[in-house]
């Protein structure tokens, strides 16, 4: 399979790249691996279009918010950073993680390259974040079929770095997703 990586629109990578060097020249990132980097150590890498999906959706649901790069330090996966458009359409900086997501994002996108590697087709590379159950996953858009690297932390029963066709961990998906509330339900405040 051959992987095609989209290239993000520049105004996207721009407003990345400065919001980057704007929160760690003034010195608001703090974290372990970020605090020995100097703001012009940090690079942007491996950009990846992010998709949200509802857990009870399919992936033709799925809706385009924001593009999501890679903050390298020194080889080394060390943030998140990501963009959206504002209401106006112009690509915007939105925010910077440092959490768990980011080894797992990492981990996951070479997990997809060696799938990848090992499957006929093309596919192209992109981010699938299901929020209500907090999953992300590399998702493989492929000509063939469409394959799913979930990005540690998963939900439990869920394999972080192991490729599922799309469906199987769909479906995995939807066992997690709580009932809706009904509209009496008055335990939600309001």
């Amino acid at each position: 399979m051959a992987l095609q990586s989209p290239q993000p629109p520049e105004q996207s990578r721009e407003a990345a790249e400065a919001g980057l060097q704007l929160l760690a020249g003034l010195g608001r990132v703090r974290t372990a691996t970020l605090l020995p980097a100097a703001p012009e150590d940090l690079r942007l890498a491996d950009p990846v279009p992010m998709y949200t999906l509802a857990p009870t959706g399919s992936l033709a649901d799925a809706q385009p918010v924001s593009w999501r790069y890679l903050v390298r330090h020194g080889g080394e996966p060390v943030a998140l950073a990501e963009t959206v458009r504002d209401a106006a359409g112009e690509h915007v900086f939105s925010q910077l993680n440092y959490g768990p997501f980011v080894a797992g994002t990492a981990a996951a996108l070479d997990s997809a390259r060696a799938v990848a590697g090992e499957r006929a087709g093309d596919a192209e590379v992109r981010l699938l974040h299901v929020p209500a159950v907090h999953l992300i996953a590399v998702w493989l858009h492929g000509d063939l079929a469409d394959t799913l690297v979930p990005a540690a932390p998963t939900p439990s029963g869920i394999e972080p770095g192991r490729p599922y066709p799309a469906p199987q961990l769909l479906s995995l998906v939807a066992e997690f997703t709580p009932p809706p509330l009904s509209p009496d339900d008055d335990r939600g405040g309001g």
